[in-house]
C-alpha cells in the first residue's frame, strides 16, 4: 500500500454504515501508529520492513495502546478540527464536517482493532516480508491472494461507498 492512505480512506464504509460505533479517528492513528514500525526501519535500515507490528500480536499491542492513550489525542485533534471550522472565513462552506469529539470506549476499541486488523491483512496481501501469525506459524497465506491493483480499488470502492453512504445520511 502506499503509505497508510489506502487503509485509512477505506475505513470511510465502516465509519458510514455504523457511526454510533466507529471511532475512525482512532482507527486512523492506529494505522499511522503500525506504519511507525515501516519508517523506522526505513531511517535505519534503507529498507521498508514489517516486523513485529505486522503481526497478530504486535497489532492487537498496537489496538489496545490506541484504544486507550489514543482516545484523549484523537478527541484533541477533533476539537482542533471542528474549531477551524468554525473560526475561519474561508472554511464557512465546510461547517457541516463538523464532528462529535467525545469518544466513548466501544468506538475506541472498534476502531482500533478494526484498523489493526484490517491493516495486518491488507498489508498481508502485497508484501513479502509479513509473517502475520508470528510467531505461531511463518506462514503469510494471504500473500498475493488479489493483485495489488485489484486490492487498491477495492479500497477506493470501499471509500467511495462510504462517502455517498454519509453523504446520504447526512443531507437526506
Amino acid at each position: 500500500m502506499p503509505f497508510t492512505a489506502f487503509h485509512i480512506v477505506a475505513g470511510a464504509s465502516v465509519k458510514s454504515v455504523c457511526p454510533k460505533y466507529f471511532s475512525w479517528s482512532i482507527f486512523t492513528l492506529t494505522n499511522i501508529v503500525i506504519d511507525t514500525e515501516v519508517l523506522y526501519y526505513f531511517f535505519t535500515t534503507g529498507e521498508f520492513s514489517h516486523k513485529l507490528f505486522h503481526t497478530i500480536i504486535g497489532a492487537s499491542i498496537i489496538a489496545i495502546l490506541c484504544a486507550s492513550l489514543g482516545k484523549p489525542i484523537c478527541e484533541l485533534g477533533l476539537r482542533i478540527w471542528n474549531n477551524n471550522l468554525q473560526n475561519e472565513k474561508s472554511m464557512e462552506r465546510l461547517r457541516w464536517l463538523n464532528t462529535g469529539v467525545k469518544i466513548n470506549t466501544v468506538p475506541s476499541l472498534i476502531g482500533a482493532f478494526t484498523g489493526a486488523y484490517t491493516h495486518l491483512i491488507l498489508d498481508s496481501v502485497m508484501h513479502a516480508d509479513i509473517v502475520p501469525l508470528a510467531p505461531f506459524t511463518n506462514l503469510n497465506n494471504f500473500l498475493g491472494i488479489i493483485s495489488i491493483e485489484n486490492l487498491q480499488y477495492i479500497c477506493l470502492g470501499s471509500f467511495i461507498i462510504g462517502l455517498v453512504i454519509y453523504l446520504v445520511r447526512k443531507f437526506v
